[in-house]
């Protein structure tokens, strides 16, 4: 039956087929049970030993048990363990058996494999995948696979559900006891489905974003994969302990993050369960003991759409089915031409305007001045990132260029239009389209400012945003132009001169900021602490600065354009060298 199965989605999906023949051996799946196996009785046993013992007389040290529910006697002067001990002090009742929360203790077995489900599905799914990818490309199967006739839809969707199908396989074996444990807990079904849903979802959210990242860093071979996955760890890692401390809300512009990380549902699910906070002691959804920490404070242009689980749940989804398009946007593009942009310009300036809309409604959460005049300060950090991936995605490598520059001049004069191409063409230089796409963000950001009650704060947080921009506009232009360098590592060369451009001057404020702040102010102008060092010089010195870097992207836009006549003129005298050679034979 399971192999007629196979032979049918061998019909539908033939990579699907390959990958599945391939990792369902009965030695995969016999070691996938195992380890599957070994983890749930791990689990199990781990919290059964955190009982009080049932046949020995506790100590004086071990009278208080997390899942005991009893109170000490009125006289007790000893030691407490817990801050809340008093309902966790143990006592047996007529029968002689403990008095235990059993609710609670199968919450914990719950939550606990809910997180090791988490891990294991994206940090291991995507060190798989960018694996696999990479074993390809050094086989050179990948080549071949790229010559099929299925689309890059149906490979892409085989190699997601084929490659991690082993560890799928062992994460669906814990799910039995993952029901029970829940069910146990009185979380209802429908909440564990929902969980269940987006834990899905953030699957194929990270496992294409894996796909993009191993088609994109071929070059790093075997590191790709150990890169890759341990960004996913750092991520989950991060998200993880403030979900479980309960301060998902930051009331920050980071506060979007937590959208990407599955784990934040759980709290949820912990408050199905109606046990009081200081009982569970972790995932609250409205946390007590940090102001404004819980999710339920978590808002979105002032709307607390967390406070319902399936308005937080929905809107969790739509935010993963949005980069999930366009991530796959990306892989159709690329998969079957490896020098392709990853995206078209149009489609980079519908991603700004999707990214700017919904990371500036975390940004307003507050109305009060000094808070979000930081956060707007951390916005900086995010759309520096996101033109750090919009400028290796758009940016045209000098072959590239070169073949631009020929069908520019092949085409007659009438059909010419510089503007148009500089703004739509895929394979021109992408200057102009990061500076539109600067302006995007910029549409966004600037009229909240004056909107917003920043009192003081607005005039030079205007001019710090402004600077930032031109900032980015020049990292862009000089990335542009290393990658027109005849060296086969300017990817490399362009990534390095970035990054240091990006963090020398913050190196050099940090080994001289002792002292007077404006003798270090003019460094901060030309980095992302452009709005902090507008405090500390004069208006003369910001207008210089302005005028310098429109001074520098001129001569670096003067620089592209010389190099591109160059070789525009290197094509003409080929081709007139190549119709004199012809007519000369023809004679």
């Amino acid at each position: 039956m399971i192999s007629t199965l196979i032979d049918r989605l061998g019909e539908i999906n033939p990579q699907l087929f390959r990958e599945l023949k391939g990792r369902l051996q009965p030695r995969n799946l016999v070691i996938a049970s195992g380890i599957s196996l070994v983890v749930q009785l791990l689990v199990y046993f781990y919290y059964r030993a955190s009982l009080p013992a049932v046949s020995a007389n506790l100590t004086t040290n071990d009278l208080f048990n997390r899942y005991c529910i009893g109170s000490p006697p009125m006289d007790w002067n000893g030691y407490t363990p817990y801050p809340h001990s008093s309902d966790n002090f143990c006592v047996k009742d007529l029968l002689g058996n403990w008095m235990l929360n059993w609710q609670l203790w199968w919450l914990d077995i719950f939550v606990c494999l809910s997180f090791i489900a988490i891990f294991a599905l994206l940090v291991a799914g995507t060190w798989m995948l960018i694996a696999d990818l990479s074993q390809e490309e050094r086989r050179g199967t990948l080549n071949f696979i790229r010559l099929s006739p299925q689309s890059a839809k149906t490979i892409l969707l085989g190699k997601m559900l084929g490659v991690p199908v082993v560890l799928c396989l062992a994460v669906v074996l814990a799910l039995p006891l993952h029901l029970v444990a829940g069910l146990s807990a009185r979380i209802s079904l429908g909440a564990i489905l929902g969980f269940y849903g987006v834990l899905a979802t953030s699957c194929v959210f990270f496992w294409s974003a894996a796909l993009l990242f191993g088609l994109v860093t071929t070059g790093l071979g075997g590191f790709q994969a150990w890169l890759g996955s341990g960004v996913v760890l750092f991520f989950l890692l991060c998200l993880t302990n403030f979900v479980r401390l309960g301060t998902v809300a930051t009331h920050t512009p980071f506060d979007w993050l937590a959208l990407l990380y599955p784990g934040t549902v759980l709290p949820y699910l912990v408050h199905a369960t109606f046990l009081p906070s200081k009982t569970v002691g972790y995932l609250a959804l409205e946390n007590a003991y940090q102001s404004g920490g819980g999710l339920n404070n978590l808002l979105w242009y002032g709307q607390s759409l967390w406070r319902n689980v399936w308005t937080g749940v929905g809107f969790m989804l739509v935010n993963y089915g949005l980069w999930i398009y366009w991530i796959a946007q990306g892989l159709k593009r690329r998969f079957h031409n490896p020098l392709a942009m990853l995206w078209s310009k149009g489609q980079s300036y519908a991603i700004s305007g999707c990214f700017a809309a919904m990371i500036l409604g975390f940004t307003l959460q507050t109305t009060e001045s000094y808070q979000l005049y930081e956060n707007f300060l951390m916005l900086q950090a995010f759309v520096l990132l996101l033109f750090l991936l919009l400028m290796a995605g758009l940016s045209p490598h000098r072959q590239t260029l070169q073949d631009w520059v020929r069908y520019r001049h092949q085409m007659s004069r009438d059909r010419r239009h510089l503007l148009k191409e500089l703004i739509w063409g895929d394979k021109s230089p992408s200057t102009v389209a990061i500076a539109l796409n600067l302006l995007i963000v910029t549409s966004f950001i600037v009229p909240s400012i004056f909107l917003f009650p920043l009192e003081d704060h607005k005039l030079r947080l205007l001019a710090g945003v402004l600077l930032d921009l031109g900032t980015i506009l020049i990292y862009a232009a000089i990335a542009q132009l290393m990658l027109m360098m005849k060296s086969q590592k300017r990817t490399i060369w362009a990534s390095a001169t970035v990054t240091v451009l990006i963090f020398l001057p913050l190196a050099i404020m940090a080994l001289f900021s002792s002292g007077d702040p404006s003798r270090i102010a003019a460094f901060g102008l030309f980095s992302l602490a452009s709005v902090w060092a507008v405090d500390y010089v004069s208006t003369t010195t910001l207008c210089l600065s302005l005028l310098g870097q429109w001074l520098a992207i001129g001569l670096v836009s003067f620089q592209i354009t010389r190099q591109l006549r160059k070789a525009a003129e290197s094509e003409t005298k080929a081709l007139l060298s190549d119709s004199y050679k012809r007519a000369i034979a023809s004679s």
